[in-house]
This record gives structure tokens, sequence and C-alpha cells, in this order.
């Protein structure tokens, strides 16, 4: 009976999880853009950052339910989570924007810059994976209601054991998809010349900076 309950524990978490680690925001268009400046391996970098905030959420989240709940209907909490991600949002688009402006402008001398090399700029997709899910309103809320239901399902198979279970059963979802950005990422720098290669970096900066406003708009909205 109990390996039923597991493999129905998996399964419902491949199904429900699709709906928050498929869904396009700013770690997604962020990976993209990590990827197209670091190695191929920056989006999972930043999948492992965001690793970093939710393994430990989740567990809290199971814990401290309602008071988490109530946190975020707080307005002061609701304002100061969507000020952390929008200041965020604005100095990595900014930095996107001004080296697809520089690759543009440029008539080619960037194109084999490399950027892996810099120690700062190969551990920041870890610290952008982490800032970006803390500060995540949808995250936070994916997990306070579709997430409850994988919690609570976790837990009838033992606190630790069963949360362990349904995490796995998640978390590699995360990797897939923010990797495969990652090498997406990395590849336009491959296949695009570097006036165009410039034109994605500006587009990707703007669409993650669309996300992130209405991410902090559902937060403020959050009931």
């Amino acid at each position: 009976m109990q390996s039923l309950e597991l493999y129905y524990l998996i399964i419902l978490t491949i199904t429900l999880s699709v709906s928050g680690a498929f869904s396009p925001g700013p770690l997604t268009f962020s990976a993209i853009i990590e990827g197209s400046k670091g190695s191929w391996f920056s989006g999972f970098k930043e999948a492992f950052g965001h690793l970093l905030f939710e393994l430990p959420f989740v567990f809290l989240l199971a814990l401290f339910l309602q008071q988490i709940k109530s946190l975020l209907n707080d307005i002061i909490i609701k304002y100061f989570l969507s000020f952390i991600l929008i200041s965020f949002i604005i100095y990595f688009s900014l930095i996107a924007i001004k080296d697809g402006y520089n690759r543009i402008k440029d008539n080619g001398s960037l194109i084999n810059q490399n950027f892996s090399n810099n120690s700062k700029i190969s551990n920041r997709p870890i610290i952008t994976g982490f800032v970006l899910t803390a500060s995540n309103p949808l995250f936070l809320s994916w997990w306070a209601t579709v997430g409850l239901i994988l919690i609570l399902s976790a837990t009838t198979l033992g606190f630790i054991y069963g949360l362990s279970i349904m995490y796995a059963s998640h978390v590699w979802m995360d990797f897939f998809w923010l990797g495969t950005m990652g090498i997406i990422g990395k590849s336009g720098k491959k296949l695009l010349n570097n006036k165009q290669f410039g034109v994605f970096l500006i587009l990707m900066a703007f669409i993650m900076f669309y996300f992130g406003i209405m991410a902090s708009l559902q937060l403020i909205n959050f009931k």
C-alpha cells in the first residue's frame, strides 16, 4: 500500500511541478543571459542557487505553513520582497542591456571575449538563482498554494522521508529547465553574429524585466 502511495506522490509531484518549473519568469530568462555570458553550466549553477533557497524553504513551509502564509499577506513583507525583486531585476537587466548595446556598437572585437575566466562572473549564477528565488512571489505563492498539495501528500509518508522523495521528484525538473536555458544562451552566442547577439541580450533583458514587474504585482495582490 505504501509503495502505491509513493508512486502516486512521485507522479503527482512531476505533474504539478510542470506548472512551476517550466513557467517563464525571471529565473528562466536570467539563465539564458547567464549562459550567454558564462559556461555551458551556468544554468545548472543557477538551478543550484535556486535549490539552496528552495530546499530549506519547503521544509520550513511544512513546519510553519500558516505562519508563512500570514507573512505573504503582510503588506510590509509584500513591498519589501517586491523592492528586492525589482531592484535585482533592474540591476541584472541593465548589465545585459549594456553588454548588448556594446555588442551592437562594436564591430566584432567582443565576439570572442571570454567571460567565464572571471571568478565573480562564474559564481554569479548561483547568487542570481538564490536571490531571484527568494524574492520571487510566483515561487513563494506557488509553494503556498499548488505546492501545498505536494507537501500534504508527502507528509503522509513521513515528514523527512516523504518530503525528501517529493522534493527529489521536483527539483530535477528545475535543473533540467534552467540547465537547458543556459545551454540555449550559450548556443545563441555561438550561432549569432555580434550585433544579432547584442539584440538577443537586450530582448532577454526586457522580457525578464516584464516578468519581474508582473511577479511583483502578483505578490502585492496575493491573498
